[in-house]
């Protein structure tokens, strides 16, 4: 983060800067509770990473192939659950940023009878700014995701693969 977020400017600047990424997130898992992540990819760059534990998917074909897979299992209700978004790093066109991840999902229609959290994780996040400042608009993509597992129901699976 850069002195001037201590300023008066500066500080309005890291508030809308953090209200435009968590935004983002909230938009990326709306997408994924309530329309299976069918435009999920759209959320990240074409070379983006995106990591379940130790499983690691690149580009936006595989990130398509993970929530079109998940899908094709049949209905799924599922709640993703943030808080906590913190920014750890600011540049021009790169932040990092890090929240918390609380995950209500199970196979089937709703309503699904359930009352524990199937995960608890930290989210980490490498933001991109894409886009010409002189053409197409200026927009926050996320270039890499590590889903950290902290908390995690002993025999759960989870609806993507993590391994």
């Amino acid at each position: 983060m850069t002195a001037d977020a201590q300023t008066g400017d500066g500080q309005q600047t890291l508030a809308l800067l953090h209200t435009q990424l968590s935004m983002l997130v909230t938009a990326l898992w709306f997408e994924i509770d309530h329309r299976d992540g069918s435009a999920a990819s759209g959320f990240f760059t074409p070379d983006a990473e995106l990591t379940f534990s130790r499983r690691t998917f690149r580009g936006t074909d595989e990130i398509n192939g993970v929530y079109s897979d998940r899908a094709a299992r049949g209905p799924r209700v599922s709640r993703h659950l943030t808080s906590d978004f913190h920014i750890l790093r600011q540049e021009a066109d790169l932040v990092e940023a890090v929240s918390v991840l609380v995950l209500y999902a199970q196979d089937g229609e709703p309503p699904i009878p359930t009352t524990v959290p199937v995960l608890v994780a930290d989210v980490s996040d490498r933001f991109v700014r894409v886009g010409e400042a002189e053409g197409e608009a200026r927009r926050w993509l996320i270039a890499s995701r590590r889903i950290e597992n902290r908390f995690l129901l002993p025999g759960d699976v989870l609806a993507v693969p993590t391994e």
